[in-house]
């Protein structure tokens, strides 16, 4: 009998949001994986942010006993917050580790009945599969066929996000973490996923992407296209020499950013900037080094980061 795949899931949440309720629903649809699938060994890391008191934040959230609840006082960049959480995760160095089933949640996602079974069913049965994404919004649900392709560098840039990514543990393990001069809380404010995405299509035997909306998340706004646009540059720049698709990827991306002036959606000023931003951020982090950091991001003092604990 095949051994079970371990499912880890890392979610970062602002506690002086008002997302108690998105929280609770990320986590009922998760206790609904469990009921459905006993025997799977499931690890959610919550990382709270602007967070002074654990224990009452649990109880407030209604977190699970067995979750793996860590503080910070301040509120950090989205990429160092996920990767304060792989730090730890990668720092157990578990042989179950390697092959297990990442995912990066958001506090405001949640499973649809179904979606987490299917998506833990296809690693379990897939050794080769090392990246599974799929679409995101607020109307998603389990389809009732699924017409999965194998994935062009294109499809992940274009409908990969964090909340939509499943990894092997051992991607993890070879390409690192999220780049942290990208990212909201960053000057860039976007490109993480894109960047991450690339790393992690590179990185991989199997790549499977499912053209539906199968996790649940707020659907995307077009009007914030030009907001994200210098990230987004910087995320495809810095590999688009690597293959035609990426340079593709690159070229097509400039031309939506003269396609947002025309349409004065974006200022000319932001569109140098973004080439701006390109030029002083296109190396690429040493993915040797864990989660390797080009940016030098100011974290919180190990001091000020609460001691990582399961709720009691």
């Amino acid at each position: 009998m095949a051994c079970r795949t371990q499912i880890v899931l890392l979610t970062t949440a602002n506690v002086l949001a008002d997302r108690d309720d998105d929280l609770r629903r990320l986590v009922q649809s998760v206790d609904a994986f469990r009921q459905n699938y006993p025997d799977v060994t499931v690890e959610h890391r919550m990382l709270l942010q602007c967070c002074h008191d654990i224990a009452a934040a649990c109880i407030r959230f209604g977190f699970p006993r067995d979750m793996i609840v860590t503080a910070s006082p301040t509120q950090v960049p989205l990429s160092v917050a996920r990767n304060m959480m792989l730090d730890a995760l990668l720092a157990t160095d578990s042989l179950a580790l390697a092959n297990a089933l990442v995912a990066f949640p958001d506090d405001d996602a949640w499973f649809p009945p179904g979606v987490l079974e299917y998506i833990y069913d296809r690693f379990q049965t897939d050794s080769r599969l090392d990246f599974w994404f799929c679409r995101y919004g607020s109307a998603a649900g389990m389809p009732s066929t699924i017409d999965e392709r194998p994935s062009s560098l294109q499809d992940a840039i274009s409908r990969a996000s964090s909340n939509t990514i499943f990894l092997r543990g051992r991607i993890l393990k070879t390409i690192g973490g999220f780049d942290e001069s990208l990212g909201l809380g960053t000057t860039a404010k976007s490109g993480e996923d894109t960047e991450f995405a690339m790393r992690a299509y590179f990185a991989s035997q199997e790549v499977r992407h499912a053209p539906y909306r199968m996790i649940g998340h707020r659907d995307f706004d077009p009007s914030i296209r030009a907001k994200y646009f210098p990230g987004t540059v910087v995320a495809l720049g810095r590999y688009a020499w690597t293959s035609p698709q990426a340079c593709f990827a690159f070229a097509r991306k400039i031309l939506v950013g003269c396609a947002l002036m025309i349409k004065r959606e974006l200022s000319p000023f932001d569109f140098l900037r973004a080439g701006q931003m390109y030029f002083t951020n296109k190396a690429a982090p040493n993915s040797a080094e864990a989660l390797g950091r080009p940016s030098g991001v100011q974290r919180p003092r190990r001091s000020n980061l609460k001691d990582k604990r399961r709720y009691a």
